[in-house]
């Protein structure tokens, strides 16, 4: 395939495939304190409070490690273990990642376990608020991976604010793409991630905070290193992280944030992922492939499909052909059907997704498989 534009594509849900000017940027050896280091990293979280409408209202706190590192250091620093209750959205792998993160850290929880369609409603959460009144938290995955289900964030929100109740957000896989604005919401936190919608890598979070809610939690974090107060205060101070931070990857990001800004933002980046979601959903729909969500639910930054009711069809082997013509894909997430994950985040363009789409054919081709359609009892009714 000579018009690769990569040498391998990585269409996992994140991290994915990025550009050469981002992983260009981590060749560089740099002081963590320098000044050209502290504007920058000043710049990344400024961009983030920018992109959710929060100035002057929110902080963007950054935390060494994965994005999960992010979710446990906002309940750890903004939630008082002894007197809160959380509220857990429950509709695919990720709400389940949620529940176990905040149950591991000994916050009392309540499991709202919802089927992945329709997705999460204003109802819903009412219904789980007027069983107990004891809550004091919802947290919410707005984009599942693990199934493409892409959860409104606007009812929920509704109902927490009526309530006096606060809504913590894994926008992990979603901002950057798709448009949060914090204050409108009233959310309380928004954990976000690099390497998704920003195109960048892993190796660092960010907490979207609420700017009052950070100034009120000093000392409540019983850890050091995921404390989202003592990061922040010192960071106002001094300008740069407490402790070493992965400047290679801060470097990464901060070459994403200036594409992301060069692309216009929020709205175009959705726009080509859309393109390439649309793209890609077609394409195999029209080789007889079936998508596990229909369209009206599914986010447009993952399509997850079923597997093809073929004796010859063997997932692994599927991969490894794949993974031969330059592309990895992902397995599914799903204990109850068997499906797999092809992402479209990432620097992917429509002639990409052309050669995605003919890299599938090819496989299932080389495996034998003649029937792309899966068992009847496997399909989502939505």
């Amino acid at each position: 395939m000579s018009d690769m534009r990569h040498p391998q594509y990585l269409l996992t849900p994140g991290p994915l495939t990025t550009s050469r000017e981002v992983k260009e940027a981590m060749l560089f050896d740099k002081s963590p304190n320098s000044p050209e280091m502290v504007e920058m990293v000043q710049g990344i979280r400024d961009y983030i409070v920018e992109l959710a409408n929060g100035k002057g209202s929110y902080e963007a706190v950054p935390v060494q490690g994965s994005a999960t590192f992010g979710i446990e250091a906002a309940f750890h620093t903004l939630a008082d273990k002894a007197t809160s209750h959380v509220l857990i959205v429950e509709n695919g792998f990720y709400g389940m990642r949620l529940r176990q993160v905040v149950e591991a850290i000994r916050f009392k929880t309540t499991r709202l376990e919802l089927p992945v369609v329709p997705a999460v409603s204003g109802e819903d959460i009412e219904k789980a608020l007027d069983a107990d009144p004891t809550i004091t938290h919802v947290a919410l995955c707005h984009c599942d991976t693990g199934t493409g289900i892409l959860n409104p964030l606007e009812p929920v929100a509704a109902v927490c604010r009526a309530r006096g109740v606060k809504l913590v957000v894994d926008a992990i896989a979603s901002f950057g793409g798709f448009e949060i604005d914090a204050p409108a919401l009233g959310v309380e936190a928004v954990i976000i991630s690099p390497n998704k919608c920003f195109e960048s890598v892993p190796g660092v979070a960010f907490v979207l905070v609420r700017t009052e809610s950070l100034a009120a939690s000093e000392g409540r974090s019983p850890s050091y290193v995921l404390d989202l107060h003592s990061q922040w205060a010192f960071m106002e101070e001094k300008g740069w992280f407490r402790t070493t931070y992965p400047t290679h990857v801060m470097l990464a990001m901060g070459k994403a944030v200036e594409r992301h800004k060069a692309e216009g933002g929020i709205a175009p980046r959705q726009a080509r992922y859309r393109s390439n979601w649309r793209r890609l959903v077609d394409g195999l729909r029209q080789r007889g492939f079936s998508t596990f969500l229909d369209d009206d639910h599914a986010s447009p930054i993952i399509a997850t499909f079923h597997d093809p009711d073929d004796p010859a069809y063997d997932f692994l082997k599927f991969y490894e052909a794949m993974e031969r013509r330059g592309f990895v894909i992902f397995p599914g997430r799903l204990t109850a059907a068997s499906t797999f994950r092809i992402g479209v985040m990432g620097d992917l363009t429509d002639g990409d997704i052309s050669m995605i789409i003919n890299a599938v054919a090819d496989s299932m081709a080389e495996l034998g498989v003649t029937n792309t359609a899966p068992k009847a009892e496997r399909v989502v009714a939505a």
